[in-house]
Order: structure tokens, then C-alpha cells, then sequence
């Protein structure tokens, strides 16, 4: 190794270091749950979504009450001596195409309602993250957690309240 290669390293070395000095990293952490449920608006969106929610369960609970129905008729069809095979096979079909029905909505059900909750609520979590944004840039911070999912943070800075400030929300909300 020259003298050239050996002095460029040394430099490099020297100014990372210094630089990493300078700079130190930050990390803060918000109470994300706790903020995006103060945000004005959130409890109408919350409601809007649980009326949608609650149209799927009626569709849904009235699927099942046909479903018990016609379960209770075969059984007693079954039960009964008199009843040829050919009509157990018809109904028995009819009872697997409704059950086939009822698992078919319980998936579009769960879909429409994951499509409308984020519809709902989208619009907060990108402003909740903007306000993160500008807490962090502020803070010099570079990550920030939700401490629902932090097993154990120390020394990080918690941004929950300049958020909120942010955001224009009161701690008597």
C-alpha cells in the first residue's frame, strides 16, 4: 500500500468518524393507537364502518338462518322412512350450494369491509404520518416506533405530544 492509498483512508476514516460524531442518530417513538383515535373525524369514520360492517352481519345472519332451515328440513327428510333417495340427494345439494353461498359471502363480506375501512380511515393514517414527518424532521430524528410494538425502548424520544400538536389536537380531547 502507498503512501497515497494510506493517506485517503486515514482521511476517510478520520471524517466518518467525525461526521458520525456530529450527527448523532435519534430514534422516537409515538403512541400511534392512542393519537389516531383523537384525531377529529376518526369516531365518524369508525361509525360509518361499523353501520357497513353491521349490513354484511344482518345479509350474513339472515344466510344462516336459511342455512339452519333447510338443515332442519333434510334432517327430517333423512329421518324419515318414507323419504325416497333421490329427493335426500336434491336437498342435500340444495343444502351444499347454500353453504357454498354462505362461505362465498363471508369472504366478499370480508374483503368489502377491509376495502371500506381503508377507505375510511386512510385519509388519517396519512396525516397522522405527515405529522410524524414533520415531528421527526424538527426532532432530527430518523426512526420512529409505535410503542405497541416495542418490547423495550430506552433514550429514544417519545413524539406522542408534539404530534398531537401538530395535528391540533388538545390532551382533553
Amino acid at each position: 500500500m502507498n503512501i497515497k492509498n494510506f493517506g485517503i483512508i486515514l482521511f476517510l476514516f478520520f471524517a466518518t468518524f467525525a461526521i458520525s460524531a456530529q450527527s448523532k442518530v435519534q430514534f422516537g417513538h409515538i403512541d400511534y393507537g392512542e393519537v389516531i383515535r383523537l384525531i377529529p373525524g376518526v369516531d365518524t369514520a369508525q361509525t360509518a364502518l361499523e353501520a357497513f360492517t353491521k349490513e354484511f352481519q344482518d345479509e350474513g345472519e339472515i344466510l344462516a338462518s336459511e342455512f339452519r332451515k333447510m338443515q332442519e328440513q333434510f334432517e327430517n327428510l333423512a329421518n324419515d322412512p318414507n323419504t325416497s333417495p333421490n329427493i335426500l340427494k336434491i336437498k342435500q345439494d340444495e343444502l351444499q350450494t347454500l353453504y357454498r353461498r354462505i362461505e362465498d359471502f363471508s369472504e366478499m363480506m370480508q374483503i368489502e369491509v377491509q376495502n371500506k375501512q381503508i377507505e375510511l380511515l386512510k385519509p388519517f393514517q396519512e396525516q397522522l404520518t405527515e405529522a410524524i414527518a414533520v415531528v421527526a424532521k424538527a426532532e432530527n430524528i430518523i426512526y420512529v416506533f409505535d410503542i405497541s410494538t416495542l418490547l423495550y425502548y430506552k433514550d429514544g424520544k417519545d413524539i406522542t405530544q408534539q404530534v398531537k400538536k401538530v395535528l391540533g389536537i388538545n390532551d382533553a380531547q
